[in-house]
């Protein structure tokens, strides 16, 4: 299953529990909030438990959805039951530091496992059961965003 939510791309593998998602797009406040909120609720109904972040290429994170994220969001993720998320990190130091701070905050609400990845292969390999299906997600989130495009 494949689903483009404004700067979100994101594939639901509800047989792997698993949300794949990447930022693809410019920051607009209400765009920003929506996404998030979708991505929780696109979890809670499909039963997801693993995250995999693709927030490299965000552009830089305003302090109003920082404070959001912190303050109202990560109750909502807390809620959604995720136990993994593996996190491409930004490339902008500053959306680095922004996702640091917000997973601190985020410490009172949830205990969720978090690894920070440089590549989608190793971040894929932690959250699959084993290479074969790592190779399977790939394949199947590239064949979905071709057919997107």
């Amino acid at each position: 299953m494949f689903s483009a939510l404004n700067s979100v791309a994101a594939q639901i593998e509800p047989d792997f529990q698993l949300i794949r998602w990447e930022w693809a797009g410019p920051i607009v406040r209400e765009d920003f909030r929506a996404a998030f909120e979708k991505l929780v609720a696109c979890s809670t109904a499909h039963g997801v438990t693993r995250w995999l972040a693709d927030i490299s290429r965000m552009p830089p994170v305003g302090i109003d959805e920082q404070a959001w994220l912190s303050e109202m969001w990560m109750e909502q993720f807390a809620a959604a039951g995720i136990r993994a998320v593996a996190v491409i990190e930004p490339i902008a130091l500053h959306n680095q530091l922004v996702v640091e701070s917000i997973l601190a905050d985020g410490r009172r609400y949830t205990r969720t496992e978090i690894q920070f990845f440089s590549d989608i292969p190793a971040a894929l390999d932690w959250l699959a059961g084993s290479d074969q299906q790592a190779q399977q997600l790939e394949a199947r989130w590239e064949q979905h965003k071709a057919q997107g495009e």
